[in-house]
């Protein structure tokens, strides 16, 4: 007798479609159900595989990036393995830059080790040349500035060879629509379309974009709170101009940034900020009381989480992610960082 043989035939098929888990003991004396999408489950461990595949496919559909080409972009978390190890398995060179400044505050060794396991070069930009622009910013408004300076230097090297494309995750609509199309769709065929609030870290935007707006076009009334780091408020960089100014001042051209395209039509109902010692107190509670080996950002999204859920009564539902694997921050241990 013959056999169906069920196999993937690349790793790039096993992004997405990841399992939701109904939290239970972390969410004791609450009413309301707090549901966590399993993200870190992701091939490369982070929610990132998603757009990384939708940005890089779509550069590809549309001639911007050929065969021998190489994808670059700044990144300070999960965007740099993602894209190592989607432009991998697709046969592209990946160049990944990080802020050497940055490396001083927080230890991303583990991130890069998996960039460059997939065959990445990853390297620590300097930002020498721009201390008149840095000097006396606070740390939010240092973040955005650094965040300018890498962005310039992807521009530049964009613009210096034809092979080369720059993902540019922070302005990439696809980005959004990755999570709008999958992400979100997936919540509400898992959800049967009962929820009552999406909690998300916002970062470069497309996540938190990209699901509320589907679960918006499918339910009414549904409740978005967005979540910072208190040294990255990435909100605020567009509301105040900040950014546009820090970008104006490197000498990139204008742009319009996920961010604020969902400030303009699809605004979160709330943008709250959370500490690093409530991310990673919660980031312990569910390693040891839930099972999940995940880091960071599914902490500070958990956190928020609940306390949208205390709010609501029996019955209410409440969606977070958990985005990536705890292992990445292991160099930073015990006074992990919360980062966009």
């Amino acid at each position: 007798m013959g056999s169906l043989v069920q196999a993937a035939s690349s790793m790039l098929e096993l992004i997405g479609r990841t399992p939701i888990l109904r939290l239970r003991r972390v969410t004791a004396g609450i009413n309301a159900n707090v549901y966590a999408k399993c993200e870190f489950l992701n091939p490369s461990g982070s929610i990132k595989d998603r757009m990384a595949l939708k940005m890089i496919g779509e550069a590809e559909r549309n001639g911007k990036l050929r065969k021998g080409g190489t994808i670059i972009d700044a990144t300070s978390g999960n965007t740099g393995p993602a894209l190592a190890f989607v432009g991998s398995v697709r046969g592209y060179r990946t160049k990944l830059l990080i802020p050497a400044k940055w490396t001083s505050e927080y230890n991303p060794q583990n991130r890069i080790r998996i960039m460059e396991y997939f065959g990445s070069q990853v390297e620590a930009f300097s930002t020498e040349g721009y201390e008149k622009l840095l000097h006396g910013l606070s740390a939010s408004e240092m973040s955005a500035a650094v965040f300018a300076i890498g962005m310039k230097k992807c521009h530049e090297l964009e613009k210096s060879d034809l092979n080369v494309w720059w993902a540019n995750q922070g302005f990439n609509p696809d980005n959004t629509a990755a999570h709008k199309e999958t992400t979100g769709m997936e919540i509400l065929e898992q959800l049967d379309g009962h929820i009552d609030a999406w909690v998300a870290s916002i970062g470069t935007g497309g996540t938190i974009l990209g699901v509320a707006e589907a679960l918006r076009e499918k339910v009414a009334g549904v409740r978005v709170v967005g979540l910072e780091p208190e040294d990255a408020r990435v909100t605020e960089w567009y509301r105040s101009g900040s950014m546009q100014k820090y970008m104006a001042a490197v000498g990139l051209p204008p742009a319009k940034s996920i961010v604020e395209v969902m400030l303009e039509k699809s605004p979160p109902d709330e943008v709250w900020t959370v500490k690093d010692d409530d991310a990673r107190a919660m980031m312990n509670r569910l390693c040891r009381e839930e099972g999940l080996f995940c880091g960071m950002s599914s902490g500070a999204n958990v956190c928020a989480a609940l306390k949208v859920a205390k709010n609501l009564g029996a019955g209410g539902n409440v969606v977070t992610v958990l985005v990536d694997r705890r292992d990445r921050y292991f160099p930073e241990s015990p006074r992990e960082h919360y980062v966009i």
